[in-house]
């Protein structure tokens, strides 16, 4: 019988290789902190421009300094996006998962009750104006009339006053994108709400119809959407 294999002993070349990725490792994160620390000194600062143009300088010149600001510039876009992205900080940020059978609720038919495709919305649902029913038979899922919304008590955080609005359609529905399309109502569904009552307007004059809210409560043990306006 053949005796087992010993385990190789790692030689030097290996620990040097070890010691080179490491430094190496180290070497980058440096470089990355000093760009990190560049970068903020370079923040909203004018950069002086050093290059001496070819030819001469006109008089009203001389004496003025050239300044560069590109890095003035890109930190402005980076502004933007920031203020962009932060619209969408919403009050509820983190929501409960609802699990299927909360959602739903088994169907049988046929006619001796084995088939079981269909599915009932047990939450409330926004539905539109211009909603065609399919024909009961070949409907998967059915939202009771009792459980369907058109309009929302939504709060203005700034003026402190709450609107009984139209609702104009779901936006996003944090538990899923099937829910999102069948415009179920849960606790932190994004909605768009019609404020053209409201009379806001765009800072070009022109005025505003649609605007988003998040729904803040359990429409589906309150009866009533409550929502706040996201401005």
């Amino acid at each position: 019988r053949r005796p087992p294999r010993s385990t190789p002993l790692y030689s030097s070349a290996a620990s040097d290789v070890y010691k080179r990725q490491v430094s190496t490792q180290s070497t980058w994160e440096k470089a990355t902190m000093k760009k990190l620390i560049k970068a903020h000194e370079e923040k909203g600062a004018e950069v002086k421009a050093n290059e001496k143009p070819d030819g001469a300088i006109p008089g009203y010149l001389l004496e003025r300094e050239e300044v560069n600001r590109t890095k003035i510039l890109s930190n402005m876009v980076k502004q933007k996006r920031k203020e962009k992205a932060g619209k969408w900080q919403v009050p509820i940020s983190q929501v409960k998962p609802m699990t299927e059978e909360e959602m739903f609720k088994v169907i049988k038919s046929g006619k001796r009750k084995r088939k079981e495709w269909k599915r009932m919305i047990t939450q409330a649902t926004f539905v539109g104006s211009n909603f065609t029913r399919k024909p009961p038979k070949y409907e998967r899922y059915i939202r009771p009339m009792g459980m369907r919304f058109k309009k929302a008590h939504v709060t203005h955080p700034e003026l402190k006053t709450t609107f009984y609005l139209d609702i104009i359609g779901v936006k996003r529905n944090p538990q899923s994108g099937l829910y999102t399309s069948l415009g179920v109502l849960t606790k932190g569904t994004v909605i768009e709400v019609d404020v053209s009552d409201l009379g806001l307007v765009t800072q070009s004059g022109k005025v505003v119809w649609g605007k988003y809210a998040q729904v803040t409560n359990n429409p589906e043990l309150d009866g009533v959407v409550n929502a706040v306006l996201l401005v």
